[in-house]
């Protein structure tokens, strides 16, 4: 591995000390050490170029209409509102270059990449009821990049030993690594436990935007059932929407979102409805 710069053998028996003691993840203890914030965001800005290339597989949404650049307009200021409320101390250093985009594709998603890369595909907009579960999605994928769960799961399923020596190697390895782990990389699992806490961080931020607090538990709850990929790795429906709401319950300052439900209803539904993207389906 080409990490002499970065080293810290020294540390190196403590951590495996601690790794059999607390039996946590190799990964996400040796991930930090080796893999810093820099390279994350290079990692995310390398994906998203390949992404943008492969433009039959990752349509980039581009409006046509007045009614599309309005929805566009929208959701750019919903991803932003989310950005801009998330506590400084949860903030990576790349955090103001975090960047959203939308996927025109009929697919019910939304993922990131390290590097503060996320993405929502159209598919997703039909099944969502209110602005504040299109924030909590929205807030649940940037949990899971302040919390630095992509990294690790990628550390984990590539093996950190390669994902290292992409990141700091030289010329084009970024480029191959990135080519020949893409698609792992636009469909990483994070462990079940990674995904609670995006629910809990995610609710955080949701709550700071002053939108109903129970947007991520609620959507996914009801998308539970749909045999979404992503809910392979997630927690039970029902246990999830139960911390969310134990969550809420317990802060004074989400409980009083809870009557704030219908605030931004009309708003949300009139530009589904002008794009063509609202549904009565329950």
């Amino acid at each position: 591995m080409k990490v002499s710069i970065r080293g810290p053998w020294l540390v190196l028996p403590l951590v495996v000390m601690s790794m059999s003691l607390q039996q946590c993840s190799c990964s996400e203890v040796i991930a930090p050490l080796f893999v810093s914030e820099a390279d994350e965001e290079r990692l995310g800005g390398e994906f998203d170029a390949q992404l943008r290339a492969q433009s039959d597989s990752f349509p980039i949404f581009k409006p046509s209409n007045a009614a599309e650049r309005a929805l566009e307009t929208y959701l750019d200021s919903l991803f932003q509102i989310v950005h801009d409320r998330v506590p400084a101390e949860d903030r990576p250093g790349y955090y103001n270059n975090f960047k959203f985009t939308i996927i025109d594709k009929d697919v019910e998603n939304a993922f990131a990449v390290p590097g503060g890369y996320v993405y929502l595909y159209t598919g997703i907009l039909s099944s969502m009821k209110s602005e504040a579960e299109v924030m909590g999605v929205l807030g649940h994928e940037m949990a899971h990049v302040t919390r630095h769960h992509y990294r690790d799961a990628l550390a984990q399923q590539v093996g950190i030993s390669v994902l290292v020596d992409a990141v700091t190697g030289e010329g084009g390895e970024l480029t191959r690594f990135v080519g020949n782990f893409f698609g792992q990389m636009a469909a990483l699992k994070v462990s079940r436990e990674n995904e609670s806490e995006a629910d809990q961080y995610g609710t955080i931020y949701l709550g700071k935007t002053k939108r109903h607090p129970m947007g991520i538990a609620d959507f996914f709850s009801r998308m539970a059932g749909r045999g979404l990929s992503w809910f392979s790795t997630h927690p039970d429906p029902g246990d999830r929407t139960k911390a969310v709401q134990d969550q809420v319950n317990a802060s004074t300052e989400l409980s009083a979102l809870m009557r704030d439900e219908l605030k931004y209803a009309s708003r949300f539904e009139g530009v589904m409805r002008a794009a063509g993207y609202w549904s009565n389906t329950p």
